[in-house]
């Protein structure tokens, strides 16, 4: 009997500890100039994300090192044909820290004005 070795419950909790990681180094990962061919090398891993994974088994952090590889080279080659496509939902303007609802009110003003 052959073995499937594709379980989805270990591959959410590898991918659930990227996310946690991520999330906590945003900041600093806004920060990486990465050009839409990716980051071929670790150093996003090694020097920013292996701190999150350092109670996980050698496999395991070996499979998180490969798959966050991949996600930065893949998202960031996506990314730029979404940009020059000029499908701009993912860019972030920074207007400002309001709501996307108090930034149209401000833009189309008060309806006493049209009067």
């Amino acid at each position: 009997m052959k073995q499937n070795y594709l379980n989805v419950k270990f591959t959410c909790h590898l991918l659930q500890q990227i996310l946690t990681a991520l999330n906590a180094q945003e900041s600093i990962l806004k920060t990486i100039q990465v050009d839409k061919w990716g980051c071929h090398d670790d150093f996003i891993y090694s020097e920013i994300l292996q701190n999150y994974f350092l109670d996980l088994l050698p496999s395991e952090r070996k499979a998180l090192m490969h798959i966050i590889r991949e996600t930065i080279n893949s998202s960031t080659k996506a990314y730029a044909d979404l940009l020059d496509d000029n499908y701009l939902c993912y860019e972030d303007f920074n207007l400002s820290e309001n709501n996307i609802d108090d930034i149209i009110d401000q833009l189309e003003g008060d309806d006493s004005d049209c009067s």
